[in-house]
């Protein structure tokens, strides 16, 4: 079995284009809520809500590029049954100077428009409050900010934030507190501003 990576930077083109899909995104974004469980193309498929034949190219996609690892497999009615897990906690993206244009920038867009889909979504069915006195679990957080980093600090605070993330998705991965839990997402973004 392949071990389950924390966090893992994406930094080629290709790993970068398999992720510029809603679907594949989808899956993803479900085997690394919960990293420890493995699925089958069958209720993958079932939960992103496409038909089973058409989930296999995608799940090959992710594997190809080790975001999703075959963890198990078995004899089901004498066909072999492949069961998938997260291949990583985390993902950071990282743009490297020489790259195609555009492959970032739909990276970008697509977990921008996830998100916003998201909180639309919570808004609309009462999931989500934009209230400052709503509960906890109801309540959302976003906000935008610059800060000015001296050159020196500029790596402390990107770790600061990527351990941040880190310590409550590890600790979601191993069951701290699941009773009663309340899974959020969160999307991260640093970069410079003229």
């Amino acid at each position: 079995m392949t071990e389950l990576m924390g966090s893992r930077m994406i930094e080629d083109v290709a790993t970068l284009k398999a992720l510029a899909d809603p679907i594949r995104m989808r899956v993803l974004e479900l085997a690394m809520s919960e990293p420890e469980r493995t699925w089958t193309a069958k209720e993958l498929a079932g939960i992103v809500g496409v038909p089973p034949t058409k989930i296999y190219y995608h799940l090959n996609q992710l594997e190809q590029h080790q975001l999703l690892h075959i963890r198990d497999t078995r004899v089901v009615n004498g066909i072999i049954e492949k069961q998938y897990g997260a291949g990583q906690l985390n993902l950071t993206f990282h743009r490297r100077s020489g790259d195609e244009p555009g492959s970032a920038q739909e990276v970008v867009a697509l977990l921008l428009d996830q998100t916003r889909d998201e909180i639309e979504a919570g808004l609309t069915a009462g999931t989500i409050s934009g209230s400052s006195d709503a509960p906890d679990p109801l309540r959302m957080v976003l906000s935008r900010g610059v800060a000015e980093i001296p050159q020196h600090r500029i790596a402390e605070f990107r770790q600061e934030l990527q351990s941040l993330m880190r310590r409550f998705e590890e600790a979601s991965a191993t069951r701290e507190g699941t009773a009663g839990g309340h899974r959020f997402a969160m999307l991260v973004a640093m970069h410079p501003v003229g």
